[in-house]
């Protein structure tokens, strides 16, 4: 790190790759999740009996194209608590590896 943006010691630098490593695997997922929630939301929704929660326009629900209003409060509690989950097994795979835990070994 040449410009000292993981921090002073080791430990900031390994808490930083573990962050960017989290952070990427995210940026992935959502590049793959927003055109095929665009793709499959209208089938999946009438295939369970729902309405869609695409935009006037087609658009999935977000801050740039609104629609975040259709969107139940419920889903984001459930999805703070699944990052909730992750983040404990996570923690609790580095505290079971000890000095073997290696960043993005879970």
């Amino acid at each position: 790190d040449p410009f000292g943006f993981g921090g002073a010691d080791k430990a900031s630098l390994i808490n930083m790759r573990e962050a960017e490593l989290k952070h990427s695997r995210l940026a992935m997922l959502a590049a793959v999740g927003w055109p095929l929630a665009e793709l499959w939301d209208k089938s999946i929704a009438g295939f369970l009996g729902l309405e869609p929660k695409l935009t006037s326009s087609g658009a999935s629900p977000s801050v740039l194209n609104g629609g975040l209003d259709k969107i139940d409060t419920d889903y984001w509690v459930i999805v703070a608590a699944i990052a909730g989950l992750a983040e404990l097994a996570n923690k609790e795979t580095k505290e079971a590896k000890g000095k073997k835990y290696i960043p993005g070994d879970c």
